[in-house]
């Protein structure tokens, strides 16, 4: 294997958001130690040809970045255990920490990209309905501001549901009201330092499953202010298409979902059950346990596809998937990856509850 990507939730998340597609993990507290451990364990793993991994890259979070007071020690850690140039820093900050910690903005601003990911669910009562977390629309509004002051820009993802409907009048004059598209003009002429929002839907797997009786189907396209969609980037086209016009494409499909087909990472979460990072951690993806399975198990899990979810993903019929799982009535949006995130997860819940 030429490369693989470890992700460890050493601290875990201060959030429980409703669309999260990694589902509900408890918040641990690894040590340093043991994240050495775990890296040493991939490292020194060798095939039966005597082969192992020829670069590699290690992260101390997989849900929220930077979420221990140590993370500046932290982010010296992931570049001394990973393979030079592996480590990593993405356009995703603690919207937490950058409330609360005056000097972290100026910090990630040494790195790069100058941007960072932003989510609501609308105002302030789906923002913090959304995140599980009062007080998160205003940690959203506290975390723009910073990473202006220090010259990074802010990037605002609305995760639409019909309960967030009524919240995008205020929403886009919250976004002029901020002045953003000028103030991010003002910090750099960086194509990644302009403001940006974008609409879009939750993968319907892990937490999003949860939200698909309030997913925004085609009548609601009509609740968008036009001058909202306008200044979003790739317009609606992130909300996908009705699922009754899915189905009917995928009707003839023979080919199997193929999703993350060429992703190169796993996760660990604070139990030590490791996850292909290709879809939600759920139990029919599970590779094994890191300390009672051993990394040779886990490892060749993961590179034989061995797992009831990895299989699935590479031999069952995208049209057999829908003829069993679709609905045939449905108006609902998707992406095509999003419908068929959907359909394996129905398939999952299925499979599980019939091994059990």
């Amino acid at each position: 294997m030429d490369y693989l990507s470890v992700m460890v939730d050493m601290a875990g998340c201060p959030n429980r958001c409703r669309h999260c597609w990694l589902g509900e993990h408890r918040n641990g507290n690894m040590t340093t130690d043991e994240l050495r451990d775990i890296a040493a364990k991939f490292k020194n793993w060798r095939d039966e040809n005597g082969e192992g991994i020829r670069e590699m890259s290690f992260f101390s979070w997989w849900r929220e970045p930077d979420y221990r007071d140590d993370y500046r020690d932290l982010w010296q850690l992931e570049q001394e255990l990973s393979s030079p140039g592996r480590a990593e820093r993405f356009e995703l900050l603690s919207i937490w920490r950058l409330a609360r910690d005056e000097s972290y903005a100026q910090w990630a601003a040494e790195f790069e990209p100058k941007s960072c990911q932003i989510s609501f669910f609308g105002m302030e009562e789906n923002t913090d309905w959304g995140t599980r977390r009062k007080g998160a629309f205003a940690d959203n509004l506290m975390a723009t501001e910073r990473l202006l002051e220090v010259g990074i820009a802010p990037r605002w993802q609305l995760f639409l549901t019909k309960r967030g409907l009524g919240d995008l009048k205020q929403f886009l004059k919250l976004i002029y009201d901020l002045d953003l598209h000028k103030r991010c003009e003002d910090i750099g002429q960086k194509p990644n330092q302009k403001f940006e929002v974008f609409i879009g839907g939750m993968s319907p797997e892990g937490n999003g499953y949860e939200l698909e009786d309030i997913r925004v189907d085609e009548n609601d396209i009509a609740h968008i202010p036009a001058e909202l969609i306008s200044i979003c980037r790739e317009g609606l086209d992130l909300l996908g298409q009705p699922e009754d016009a899915l189905l009917e494409s995928f009707s003839n499909d023979s080919s199997p979902p193929n999703l993350s087909a060429n992703m190169r990472s796993i996760s660990i979460n604070a139990d030590y059950n490791v996850y292909p990072n290709i879809a939600e951690p759920a139990e029919w993806w599970k590779l094994g346990n890191l300390k009672t399975d051993g990394v040779d198990t886990i490892l060749k899990a993961y590179l034989n596809e061995t797992t009831p979810g990895m299989k699935a993903n590479r031999e069952i019929p995208i049209c057999e998937l829908a003829r069993q799982y679709g609905d045939e009535t449905s108006k609902k949006l998707y992406h095509k990856d999003d419908l068929l995130s959907r359909l394996l997860h129905q398939w999952g819940t299925d499979t599980n509850l019939r091994s059990k």
